[in-house]
Order: C-alpha cells, then structure tokens, then sequence
C-alpha cells in the first residue's frame, strides 16, 4: 500500500470510531478497452501499483463500495464504482482491479491509497471482494470498542437495507473480528446483541434484532469460533446511544440516528480456556 498524504498513524485493523467517509466521485474519462494483459505480481494475486490507468489512484464513494452485493452484473458495478483501473479488458475477465484514496478522517485531509479487486464467477457475477492491505476495509467498517472487550459495528454496513442478510464489507469486518478475538482469547465466549432505531412496528424491530444477531452468530462461528459459545439477542429499539428529535423517519433524522442501528458483541474468556 502506498501512502499518499498522511502525518498522523494509520488506523488499526480494528479502526476506530468517528472516522469520516468523505463522498468524492471521480469524473474522469474511461480508459481504453484494451485486451487483457498480464498484469499480476507474484504472490498476493494483485497487480503491480503502478501499472494503473491514473497517476496515485481515485477517489471514489464509499457508499457505493458498500453497496456492491453478490450477484451484480459487470454494468452494476461500473455504474457504482467505474471501470477498473488497469488494463485487463473487460468482457470474459474474472478479476477487476482498482486503487483508491480513502480518507482517514485525521484532519488535514489525508487520505491512503488502497488496492481492491471485485471477483466475478462463471456466469460473470460479482462474487466477492479483496482489499490488499486491512487497513483499507477498517475505514469503510470501523469497528468501535467500547469498555471492556465489547466491539460495535454499523448495522447499516453490517447488512443490506431492511435485512438480516450480510453485506459484502459486512463479511469482512466480521472476519477481522474472528481473528482479533482468536488472537487474543485462548477459548472466546461470545453475546452477540441487535439494535435498531425507534422507526417501525416494535414487534418487526425487535425480530430483526434478533434475527440480525443470529446471523452474526452464525457467520463468526464459520471463522473459528465455536458457534456453542456464542449467545445472542435482540434488543430492538431499546438502549438507544443518540436521542434525536422527530417524528417522521426524514433523511436527517434518519442518519442522526445511525448509531442506534448497530450490532454489539462482548468478548469474554470461556471458564477453563
């Protein structure tokens, strides 16, 4: 990873909270469809830095990172994210690769340069997503730690709209969660608890709560943690941590209680770990 501009640290893989996405969309012309080359270094399956079409990478949405999904054609994900940015063509290719600038929220405006690539099935799908260095998905996913050992997530990254169905960068930051706790806990005990906001039915929020945490449960005890150990619930609209003004679910009120919308997982040694 190369660092542009940046006086201060960079955030752990665990990244802080507070860290400001900033929305910046490139407007650039689109680089010629040239046939593929050979484009990839030895080793981590990514291609060489500077080999890409722009001089010190893109600035993109990091919305539209969080709204790529399983399933998407090549067009969708051109629409949200351009055209990748070497030359390896574009149709029959399974790999795209990309260099942005993300913002790390420290003042001054400085940003990193991350490496990503979307990989495609057969069927030319979007399949799934790497970044080349961890800090990279920790600025789209901080992971908040609160007292003790209990991490907090953004349930509006953590999932796709309205669902209990994981988003792509929601994996990611789970699987960095995995292997922090398998790194720090000889046999990790796990509660797993769902927030919503105060918007909707009661009943409806607290099954998605449930619901959502369930899912988290199930997806950590694929990354070596046992599901056994791993408890769960939904806590609804209750425990709010933002008290907002307003009674209809506008786009301020909504966003003002962004952090109501979360998943929380306290992390405690097993009793004879």
């Amino acid at each position: 990873m190369k660092i542009l501009r940046s006086s201060a640290m960079l955030r752990a893989a665990l990244g802080a909270a507070g860290i400001a996405s900033l929305a910046i969309t490139a407007g650039c012309a689109s680089p010629p469809n040239n046939d593929r080359t050979d484009i990839h270094e030895a080793g981590d399956g990514f291609p060489a830095l500077d080999k890409n079409w722009y001089d010190g990478g893109r600035f993109v949405e990091p919305e539209n990172i969080l709204r790529l999904a399983e399933g998407q054609t090549k067009d969708q994900v051109r629409q949200l994210i351009g055209n990748p940015h070497f030359s390896e063509g574009f149709f029959g290719v399974r790999e795209w690769n990309y260099v942005f600038n993300l913002y790390t929220g420290e003042s001054g405006g400085d940003y990193i340069t991350c490496q990503y690539q979307v990989v495609f099935n057969e069927d030319m799908a979007l399949k799934d997503t790497r970044w080349r260095d961890e800090q990279c998905p920790a600025l789209l996913m901080p992971v908040e730690k609160k007292q003790d050992e209990t991490l907090v997530l953004s349930g509006d990254v953590l999932f796709d709209f309205d669902s209990d169905r994981l988003s792509l960068e929601g994996r990611h930051a789970l699987e960095r969660v995995a292997q922090s706790t398998l790194s720090e806990f000889k046999v990790p005990r796990m509660l797993v608890a769902g927030h919503t906001d105060r918007f909707g039915d009661a009943a409806y929020n607290q099954e998605l709560s449930r619901s959502r945490a369930d899912t988290v449960a199930d997806y950590l005890s694929t990354q070596g943690i046992s599901r056994g150990d791993i408890r769960t619930t939904g806590r609804g609209e209750a425990d709010p941590v933002v008290t907002c003004p307003g009674s209809v679910a506008t786009q301020s009120v909504t966003e003002c209680l962004r952090p109501n919308r979360r998943v929380e997982i306290t992390i405690s040694e097993s009793v004879g770990g």
